[in-house]
């Protein structure tokens, strides 16, 4: 099984508050990058469907809890229908912004070509279609995405400025572990700068008054 790495954050009022503490940043795991679920109970509503693999046993407790008390059912009814389907649905007009990482980006990739090339609008022959190659391949399946390590490795269609700033903390944050800096350099800045030129050559960073004349020695006399 792939392993997924998609995260929404719900809008304020949905039915979900009561427990969302027991979530680090109030972010849910979702097994899927879009709603991919359809069901009639919903009243045909689209459904997002949370991640079990990545819930604690407290957050799978207290969701079946919720969703038992909303629904007259018993917590046991509730664990048992979300594992024999999947996992807890969630209505997707509750979900206010996504997160995700590369299984996430390549999936999204995949949708956006598919209702590119899909006959508009897509008939629910070829979204089943879809759906269902989603699941053998990323859910059943072991695909693995391409790796993402810059915005340059997203298709054009799925960038944005927040994507691409998220990219970038992320590579100054794995260059500056792999680089041999002190912690002077790191609280001074001098970490930041020089990984900042790796990064983008193009732009010289520079602290503000720095020069090389100075030694870390100096402060010190």
């Amino acid at each position: 099984m792939t392993k997924h790495d998609t995260w929404v954050t719900l809008k304020p009022g949905n039915p979900y508050e009561p427990i969302l503490d027991l979530f680090p940043g109030y972010r849910i795991p979702m097994r899927d990058p879009f709603p991919l679920e359809r069901t009639s109970s919903f009243g045909g509503a689209s459904l997002w469907i949370i991640d079990l693999e990545r819930l604690s046993s407290v957050q799978s407790q207290a969701l079946a809890q919720l969703i038992a008390r909303h629904r007259l059912a018993s917590p046991t009814e509730v664990a048992t229908e979300a594992i024999s389907k999947g996992g807890f649905a969630i209505n997707h007009e509750w979900v206010e912004a996504m997160w995700c990482k590369d299984e996430g980006i390549q999936r999204q990739k995949e949708l956006a070509d598919f209702l590119e090339t899909a006959p508009q609008p897509p008939s629910a022959e070829a979204w089943q279609e879809f759906c269902n190659s989603q699941i053998e391949r990323w859910i059943e399946g072991n695909e693995e995405p391409p790796p993402i390590n810059s915005i340059e490795d997203v298709d054009p269609r799925l960038r944005t400025p927040e994507l691409e700033q998220a990219l970038k903390m992320t590579q100054i944050h794995a260059a500056m572990n792999q680089g041999n800096y002190s912690v002077f350099d790191v609280l001074s800045g001098r970490a930041m700068v020089d990984v900042l030129n790796q990064i983008d050559p193009e732009t010289q960073y520079s602290l503000v008054g720095d020069d090389d004349v100075f030694d870390e020695d100096d402060i010190y006399e």
